[in-house]
């Protein structure tokens, strides 16, 4: 399903309206989720939305969809995926900053806990372990 949206994208060459221009399916993943100007993907959906809403106004006697529908409704899908998949990306990266956080304070306090052993040992059993290590 999702090589389809992109194939169709491609084929139908298919174009976001952005504040920088229109802009091409692969052209989405450099646009960033969020961004203090209205340069966003957040944006670019809510402009898809608002057209293919436009295009689907209700109606109770045609309801066969035009090639516009299909069109409109093809790039909301797209910029959907994209917005999904750098939102599981930035929930990685997230992850794995937190994980190597905890993992540095598990190192420290093993460390701490290393040096609190060797330093209960006797004065004797230090010289025997500092002798055995050699020069």
């Amino acid at each position: 399903m999702t090589n389809d949206l992109f194939i169709f994208a491609a084929r139908n060459k298919l174009r976001f309206a952005s504040t920088k221009g229109e802009l091409t399916a692969e052209q989405l993943w450099d646009v960033p989720l969020r961004s203090r100007d209205d340069f966003n993907l957040n944006t670019i959906a809510k402009a898809a939305s608002k057209a293919w809403k436009d295009v689907s106004e209700e109606s109770f006697v045609e309801t066969a969809k035009t090639v516009a529908h299909t069109r409109l409704e093809t790039a909301l899908e797209v910029v959907k995926y994209v917005i999904e998949i750098k939102k599981d990306e930035e929930d990685a990266a997230e992850k794995r900053t937190k994980n190597k956080q905890e993992k540095e304070q598990l190192l420290k306090i093993l460390a701490e806990k290393q040096d609190d052993k060797l330093s209960a040992l006797s004065e004797k059993e230090l010289q025997r372990r500092i002798a055995a290590l050699g020069e």
